[in-house]
C-alpha cells in the first residue's frame, strides 16, 4: 500500500510540474487513435487500447452528452478529433499534461497523457476513410518526426533559424522592450560563428539561443531541445559529492546528509577546475542570471551541485575528476580533486520540511499543512499554487482551515519552495486579510502583447480591461485611485501591447483582523510570488524571509523550423504595486529573516522560529 501511494505521488508530482504549461493548440489530443463500442470511446494510448473512463475532472458521460447536445450527429467524430474544442466548450482550458483514468481487461488506473498536434492528426488519419489519403499523410508525419528527431543541420539552417528567433523576439517577446540588452548585436555575432561551421550541433544552438534569451530577463523563457534524452548523455546527469547550500552572499559545502561541512576548516566553495564561484553562479549559471540576488546564488548552487548539466549548458566538456577550490573565513584556499557522480543524497533540511508538504498536498491529506503553534498562532503550508480543477478539496480545505483559526492571536501562510501554478489560492484567502476599509484593493497590472492570439489567459489570471464586465464602478472608482499614484519602473512602447489589465481584490463576509506573516524565501516563484505581491502593503500583512524569485509572463511557445528547437517566450509585462516588474525584481520582504552560516546544519526550520521570536 506504502509503495502504490508513493507511486501515484510520484505521478502527481510530475504532473503537477506540467500543468505550468499551457496548451496554446487548439488541434490536439492526448491519444493516437478512437474506435467505439457502442458509445464508448476505446483509445489508443501508448501503442495499447483502452476503455476511457475519465480525463481530469470529467468523466466519460460528462463528456458524451456535452457532444450530443452540441454536436448531433457528428458527436463521436468531435469527441476524438476537436477534444480540446471539446473541453472548452466546457469552459475548461486544457494543459498540455492531463491525467487519464483508462481501464484494460477489467483493471482501471491512472496515466499522464500529453495534448500534441502530432496524436491529433494520428486520430484524423486513423478516422480517414481514404486509404490513400491516410498512407500519404503517414508518410508525410513520418518526415516530419524524422526531422523534429535531427542532431544537426547545415549552417545555412542554423541561420534560418537565429532569424525566425528574432522575429519571435520582436513579435511575441514582452520583456524585449523593457531590456537594454542588445539582442541583435549578440545573435549578429552567433550567426558569424555559426556561419564558420558545415554542420551546427541542436544541443548547441539551443545552449547559445539559452544564453542571450537569458540576457533579455524573461524568467518564464527558455529554449529547449525536446528531442534530447540526458538518459544517453555520458556527463549532463553527473553531480557534485556533496551538497551546496547559499548562505550569507557565500556558497557553503555540506555533507551529503547537511548535518556538517564538507571540509571542517574550508567551509566555502572557491572555484571548481579554476572558474571562480562568481563566475558560476552568475555567467555559466545563465538562465538564472537575472534573478534576483538571493534566488540567483541559491539556483546557482543548486546548478553547481549539478555539474554534468552546468557545464553541458555550456557547451563545455566535463572530465570525470575536477579540482574543488575551497575557502575558510580568513579567504585562505584549499583545493581538493574530487570525483562527480551519478547518485548524491544530498538533501537540506528545508527541503525535507518542503517534501514533506508537498507529500500532503498531491496525496490530498491536506492536515499535514496547518498546525496550531505555541501562543496561539496559526500555521498553513501552501506548496503549490494548484489549480482547484486539478487539486479536488483544496479550496475547502483552506476555507475550513481559516475557520479553524479565525480566533488565533496571527496567522502565517508559509509560501516557501512554491514554484507558483494559478491564481486561484490568492483569489480563496484574499477576502480574509482584506479589511474593508481597503476593499477593492489593486493587486496587479498587466500588459500583453497587442498582437497576442488569445486574451482569455488574462482572464484565467483574474486580470480584467478597465471596461470590462467583470468589473464594477466601485472597482473602476479604484482603479482610478489606485493610477494617481501608480507610476511603471521602466518605460515601454505602449502601441506594442494592449490596454492594461487590473487584478481587483475584494474583503468577504469573514475577515480576519489579527497580523497575517506570510512566509517567503528565494525559491517562491511565479504565482507563488504574485500571490505575495499582491498582498504585500495590507495593513494587516507583513511579507516575512527573504526576497522571492518573481516572475509573471503568460508564455508562448514556438518552434524553430530547421532544428524543431521549441522557444518559450513571455507575452505580457507584469507589474507589482510598486510599479516594478515581478521579473527580476521579486517581491522584498517587510521583515528580513535570512539564514545564517550558524544555522545551516542545525536541522531545524531557522525561519520559522526567527519569525516566531518576532510575532511574540
Amino acid at each position: 500500500m506504502k509503495a502504490k501511494k508513493l507511486a501515484l505521488l510520484a505521478l502527481l508530482l510530475i504532473s503537477s510540474m506540467a500543468y505550468a504549461q499551457k496548451l496554446t493548440l487548439e488541434k490536439a489530443s492526448p491519444f493516437t487513435a478512437v474506435k467505439w463500442e457502442n458509445e464508448t470511446p476505446i483509445v489508443q494510448f501508448n501503442n495499447e487500447w483502452y476503455q476511457f473512463e475519465k480525463l481530469d475532472n470529467f468523466k466519460k458521460e460528462e463528456l458524451i452528452k456535452f457532444c450530443k447536445k452540441e454536436y448531433g450527429k457528428k458527436w463521436k467524430k468531435r469527441f476524438s478529433e476537436d477534444l480540446v474544442e471539446v473541453l472548452q466548450g466546457m469552459n475548461y482550458k486544457p494543459e498540455v499534461k492531463v491525467r487519464l483514468q483508462l481501464s484494460k481487461e477489467g483493471k482501471s488506473k491512472e496515466y499522464i497523457g500529453t495534448f500534441s498536434r502530432e496524436n491529433r492528426d494520428k486520430v484524423w488519419a486513423y478516422n480517414s476513410k481514404d486509404n490513400k489519403k491516410l498512407n500519404s499523410y503517414l508518410k508525410a508525419l513520418k518526415k516530419k518526426e524524422e526531422k523534429e528527431k535531427v542532431t544537426e543541420i547545415s549552417s545555412k539552417k542554423a541561420i534560418e533559424d537565429i532569424n525566425v528567433f528574432i522575429e519571435i523576439l520582436e513579435s511575441k517577446s514582452s520583456y524585449v522592450q523593457v531590456s537594454d540588452y542588445d539582442y541583435k548585436k549578440a545573435l549578429s555575432e552567433l550567426k558569424q560563428r555559426v556561419k564558420n561551421k558545415k554542420q551546427v550541433n541542436t544541443n548547441y544552438l539551443v545552449n547559445e539561443l539559452g544564453k542571450i534569451m537569458a540576457e533579455i530577463g524573461d524568467r518564464h523563457s527558455s529554449v529547449k531541445n525536446e528531442n534530447f534524452d540526458r538518459k544517453k548523455h555520458s556527463t549532463y546527469s553527473l553531480e557534485l559529492p556533496f551538497g551546496l547550500q547559499a548562505v550569507e552572499g557565500k556558497i557553503a559545502v555540506m555533507n551529503e546528509e547537511n548535518t556538517a561541512f564538507y571540509n571542517k576548516d574550508y567551509h566555502y566553495l572557491n572555484a571548481i577546475n579554476g572558474i571562480p564561484v562568481a563566475k558560476l553562479t552568475n555567467e555559466l549559471n545563465y538562465r538564472n542570471k537575472k534573478a534576483p540576488k538571493e534566488a540567483r546564488l541559491s539556483r546557482g548552487a543548486d546548478k553547481i551541485q549539478r555539474i554534468g548539466r552546468l557545464f553541458f549548458e555550456n557547451n563545455m566538456e566535463l572530465p570525470k575528476t575536477i579540482s574543488v577550490t575551497l575557502e575558510n573565513d580568513q579567504h585562505k584556499t584549499k583545493t581538493v580533486d574530487v570525483v562527480v557522480t551519478k547518485k548524491n543524497k544530498y538533501r537540506t533540511f528545508k527541503g525535507k520540511v518542503q517534501r514533506e508538504h508537498f507529500k500532503s498536498y498531491f496525496m490530498k491529506d491536506f492536515k499535514g499543512l496547518d498546525k496550531l503553534l505555541k501562543d496561539n498562532i496559526g500555521y498553513i503550508a501552501i506548496p503549490m499554487m494548484g489549480s482547484y480543477k486539478k487539486v479536488e478539496e483544496f479550496e475547502k480545505y483552506l476555507e475550513e482551515t481559516m475557520e479553524k483559526y479565525k480566533d488565533t492571536k496571527a496567522l502565517i501562510i508559509d509560501v516557501r519552495g512554491n514554484p507558483g501554478g494559478v491564481r486561484d489560492v490568492l483569489q480563496t484567502l484574499a477576502p480574509y486579510f482584506i479589511q474593508p476599509n481597503e476593499s477593492p484593493w489593486i493587486a496587479n497590472v498587466a500588459f500583453l502583447r497587442a498582437n497576442a492570439k488569445s486574451k482569455k489567459s488574462m482572464n484565467g489570471r483574474y486580470l480584467y480591461s478597465y471596461n470590462s464586465e467583470k468589473l464594477t464602478n466601485k472597482d473602476r472608482k479604484a482603479i482610478d485611485a489606485f493610477n494617481k499614484s501608480f507610476k511603471i519602473e521602466r518605460d515601454f512602447d505602449e502601441s506594442k501591447f494592449t490596454e492594461p489589465y487590473y487584478m481587483v481584490l475584494k474583503s468577504g463576509d469573514k475577515t480576519y483582523t489579527k497580523p497575517v506573516y506570510i512566509l517567503v524565501d528565494e525559491y517562491v516563484f511565479s504565482a507563488a510570488s504574485v500571490f505575495t505581491s499582491a498582498l504585500k502593503g495590507l495593513s494587516n500583512v507583513k511579507i516575512a524571509g527573504v526576497t522571492t524569485d518573481g516572475s509573471s509572463g503568460n508564455s508562448k511557445k514556438l518552434y524553430l523550423p530547421n532544428s524543431g528547437i521549441r522557444v518559450k517566450v513571455s507575452t505580457m509585462l507584469s507589474f507589482q504595486r510598486n510599479g516594478k516588474t515581478l521579473d527580476g525584481n521579486g517581491t522584498e520582504p517587510d521583515i528580513y529573516i535570512p539564514i545564517e552560516a550558524s544555522e545551516i546544519a542545525l536541522q531545524k526550520d531557522v525561519q520559522l522560529e526567527k519569525l516566531l521570536k518576532h510575532i511574540k
